[in-house]
């Protein structure tokens, strides 16, 4: 499994070319990549298409809190320890 950032790095794209590719902002690449942000189903789902592979494939980077810790991220997007806002 590859990184975001590998397989756009492989294909050298800028974030740029993959944002446009992908159709979000700029800066959401370099949150992705930094991992500060996760990929919302549509975007992984688009980001598959784009590399040409399975999005289940791609490796998410774990997500790093404002302290710069890591936290660990289940399979389906969720942050342990994070908190769920109700309905």
């Amino acid at each position: 499994m590859k990184t975001i950032r590998e397989l756009r790095r492989e294909r050298g794209w800028t974030q740029f070319e993959l944002a446009l590719a992908v159709g979000v902002q700029p800066q959401t690449i370099y949150l992705w990549e930094s991992g500060r942000r996760l990929p919302q189903v549509p975007q992984m789902r688009k980001l598959g298409e784009v590399f040409g592979m399975c999005s289940d494939d791609i490796a998410l980077e774990p997500l790093v809190n404002r302290r710069g810790a890591a936290r660990a991220v289940t399979r389906d997007g969720e942050a342990s320890g994070a908190r769920r806002e109700e309905a």
